[in-house]
């Protein structure tokens, strides 16, 4: 576990799978759903078998977890960043770009060279597109809703 203090208020944690305590894989998982099952209404399998391979950046705030993402490492082709969600209690608060930069600055730092890609809300392209993210597909449904594939090459 690597903790990192990006801001007064929260506490920032990679960790790897097996470093999850139980706690905090019940949070995890209980904020992707709420945001992306009900919030979104976006029915798809969260539970893919991925989280076990990925790095999770944990953000808590208070005691909660606000934000989350998770990064994964595959042998051939782009690391993936996803699962990208906020709390509704900290949106606007500035944490969303911080926590993608964060999701950024580590896959750049553990596997220099190698681009990143993300599977984005179609809604959120231009966002993402701040980020130096590039569209390299045309819309699909995931879930229900529009997304397409988003690619960051190294720097």
């Amino acid at each position: 576990m690597v903790a990192s203090k990006r801001d007064s208020d929260a506490k920032w944690f990679w960790m790897a799978f097996d470093e999850l305590d139980g706690h905090r894989l019940y949070a995890l998982l209980r904020l992707r759903e709420q945001v992306f099952m009900l919030e979104q209404n976006s029915l798809y399998e969260d539970l893919d078998d991925q989280d076990q391979a990925a790095a999770h950046l944990l953000v808590e705030q208070g005691g909660e977890l606000v934000g989350y993402l998770r990064l994964l490492h595959v042998q051939a082709g782009p690391l993936k960043l996803g699962r990208i969600v906020l709390s509704p209690s900290v949106r606007g608060s500035g944490l969303g770009p911080t926590l993608i930069q964060a999701g950024i600055d580590e896959a750049h730092q553990r596997f220099p060279g190698r681009p990143i890609k993300i599977s984005a809300q179609l809604a959120l392209k231009d966002y993402y597109q701040r980020f130096g993210f590039a569209v390299c597909s045309e819309p699909y449904d995931d879930g229900g809703v529009l997304h397409l594939d988003m690619v960051l090459e190294s720097p």
